[in-house]
């Protein structure tokens, strides 16, 4: 327990970082010498025969002979693990640069046997090690190619295409292009490249990144080049999401907010307008400087016309890239569509641009998890037994959601803001998904038809309205007006929706509740008019990341108010209240509703909603119906337009800047005057 103080203890010698790393990284020197192997095996030396047929250098070889000329002055080498392996030699083994990596992993040699076919291109290989990287590009004996899509042990998942004559490539049968058993190996690996992130700008590709209609071969191999399956950037290459993103929607930007670096999940029923609340957000950065990636794998795969000439009409087709698949294509097909728009977004990123990922839908990265499960069932669970579960993240979960949580979350945390290292690019990820109709209505309405963003809420039935009894004949007369409309509309939607495309695509509730759980937040759109807009569920929309990622005006104003407002509002069509409370409540809930109304094809500036927000919280809409309250904003906008120009065009081109209280003075001067 004591000290010997009487014989001085020799002085350790100063921990540099290389010792740190030999220390952390390796527990033995015979895990010291075992990573040191690895490391000489890129050097030459003597080849001996692998079991993959093919040649390397003999990394034991080279260690043995490193030890015997170096066994008898070992002792006199500071700072030496084992016998053989001076500080700065381990260090380089332990942390080899990004360039080593990629030079060791082209000497590497993968080789595997066709074992079956899907529809579409997709490929299953048997016999390709699980270290061969996602991303690779294989070579069959008959020379048709595949880009290594995922494993499931013990299965291997390729898209198999050809290269024509112009070098564009084209995504081949994969039942007609080769026979079962035959081999395919990568003797180097090279990686699929996505295109080059400026040449698509104004341009639709393909799954592969080809330009559609297009006789030139994509360009590849430059700085805003990324490959199209790579790894998420580490913690320490990512940067806190302060920055906001406007996407031109009152309902999103005030009730769930989105930070430039965010992963988002956009979810609602078929028809409620989840492609459109996607291609108004892109037509929302114009003039931003924000670069936009719209994909379009699910219903709108079949629409890319319609989306171009809707996007050119709003200006914002000059800032975007469209990444499309076939209409009948696979869900390989889909998936690889899928990272390629995500390779295109992170090649802009690259170079220092905020990017806005508009993914239209889920569906790829989802039924490709399906598909693989299919095609190579991996668990073999006895009848009547329960499935192992597993360990993930603090939770203890079945085997296989577990494995499909890792596979979608090493895509979905490719989402990122990075370092000013890195150049201070960012990714935004709007990702829509579809859950079937009804699914939510008890959970999220509360019993009431139209819940949600300001209390567009009408109940279903007069009986249900609180105190409807003691309204004056007018007003009742007028909310019968209303319901019946409102019910005829829904039995008008009702009757369509089995036309609708998106309801081909739809996911199921557990799987959109999981989304829910790795995305950084999800809008919940309730439902959708074209004349007013969304109506976003107040109380289950949420952004996680929280004010940090909210607009700067808003952040003046107290935003997160009008979020509580409307959910005691949603509250109070349900349980009822009484006396002043419940009028004040339903006053401020028919103003809200009228500044939320939104025509379809409309972008609202941050300046303009700063305006209506303004006027909700200083008392400016008190008392007025919801048509009122927008002719009163519709007034008052144009007045700023006209009279402040140079705030209002300061507010949208600095979105974190808090309001002064000089610019509160003069939109409080706008409404003097207006009724």
């Amino acid at each position: 327990g004591t000290r010997d103080t009487a014989t001085p203890r020799a002085r350790a010698p100063p921990r540099t970082r290389a010792h740190r790393v030999e220390t952390l990284m390796f527990a033995s020197p015979r895990a010291a010498a075992v990573a040191f192997a690895r490391r000489a095996a890129s050097l030459s030396s003597p080849k001996t025969r692998c079991a993959g047929g093919a040649d390397r250098p003999s990394g034991t070889t080279l260690l043995m002979r490193r030890r015997r000329a170096s066994s008898s002055s070992s002792s006199s080498v500071p700072g030496v693990v084992g016998r053989a392996m001076p500080r700065d030699v381990l260090a380089r083994a332990a942390s080899p640069t990004v360039e080593d990596v990629e030079n060791e992993d082209a000497r590497l040699n993968f080789s595997g046997a066709l074992s079956a076919t899907d529809a579409g291109g997709v490929c299953v290989l048997e016999g390709m090690r699980s270290a061969a990287p996602a991303g690779a590009i294989l070579t069959f004996e008959s020379g048709t190619r595949a880009v290594l899509l995922s494993h499931r042990e013990p299965k291997t998942f390729g898209l198999m295409y050809d290269v024509d004559s112009s070098g564009r490539k084209v995504i081949r049968d994969a039942a007609n292009a080769v026979a079962p058993g035959e081999r395919c190996e990568a003797s180097k690996v090279e990686f699929m490249l996505g295109p080059s992130a400026g040449s698509t700008l104004g341009k639709v590709v393909d799954a592969l990144g080809e330009i559609v209609g297009s006789n030139v071969a994509m360009v590849t191999g430059t700085v805003d080049s990324s490959r199209i399956m790579r790894e998420p950037p580490s913690v320490e290459d990512r940067k806190p999401i302060t920055t906001p993103l406007v996407t031109g929607i009152k309902a999103v930007d005030l009730l769930a907010p989105v930070g430039r670096g965010q992963c988002m999940l956009v979810s609602g029923e078929p028809g409620t307008g989840l492609s459109e609340l996607g291609l108004t957000s892109i037509a929302a950065q114009k003039n931003t400087g924000v670069r936009c990636v719209y994909a379009a794998l699910g219903a709108q795969a079949s629409r890319v016309n319609e989306v171009t000439k809707r996007l050119e009409a709003d200006g914002a087709m000059a800032h975007t890239t469209i990444v499309t698949c076939n209409t009948k294509a696979s869900e390989g097909e889909r998936y690889a569509a899928t990272c390629t728009a995500f390779a295109i977004a992170e090649g802009a990123r690259a170079t220092g641009q905020d990017v806005l990922l508009v993914l239209d839908d889920f569906t790829g990265l989802v039924n490709f998890t399906t598909d693989m499960s299919r095609m190579a069932p991996q668990l073999n669970v006895p009848e009547g037994t329960q499935e192992q579960m597993e360990e993930y993240e603090g939770m203890l979960i079945s085997a296989s959601l577990a494995e499909r949580r890792r596979f979608l979350g090493m895509t979905l945390q490719r989402i990122a803001r990075l370092n000013d290292k890195l150049k201070g690019g960012s990714i935004t990820l709007m990702g829509v998904m579809y859950h079937p109709k009804g699914a939510y209505k008890k959970t999220f309405k509360s019993g009431i038809e139209g819940a949600g963003a300001g209390g567009a809420v009408l109940p279903s039935s007069v009986d249900s309205i609180a105190g409807f009894a003691d309204m004056p004949p007018a007003i009742q007369e007028k909310l019968r007006k209303a319901l019946e409309a409102k019910a005829a509309a829904a039995a008008a939607k009702t009757a369509s929706e089995g036309e609708l495309p998106e309801s081909k695509f739809v996911q199921s509730r557990p799987m959109v509740e999981e989304f829910m759980s790795i995305t950084d937040g999800q809008v919940f759109v309730d439902s959708y008019d074209p004349q007013e807009g969304w109506i976003i569920s107040a109380k289950d929309s949420v952004s996680r990341i929280g004010a940090p990622g909210a607009a700067g005006p808003f952040r003046s104003l107290n935003f997160l108010q009008l979020r509580l407002d409307l959910m005691q509002s949603d509250d109070m069509g349900t349980f009822g209240c009484a006396g002043d409370e419940k009028i004040k409540l339903r006053t401020r809930s028919e103003a809200i509703r009228g500044f939320l109304k939104q025509k379809q094809g409309d972008v609202s500036t941050l300046a303009e909603q700063t305006i209506g927000l303004f006027a909700i919280q200083k008392g400016y809409t008190k008392n007025k119906t919801a048509d009122e309250v927008e002719q009163l904003l519709a007034k008052a906008t144009q007045r700023a337009n006209e009279t402040l120009g140079e705030e209002m065009k300061y507010i949208n081109e600095n979105q974190s800047k808090e309001l002064s209280a000089d610019t509160m003075a003069k939109f409080a001067a706008l409404f003097d005057g207006i009724a």
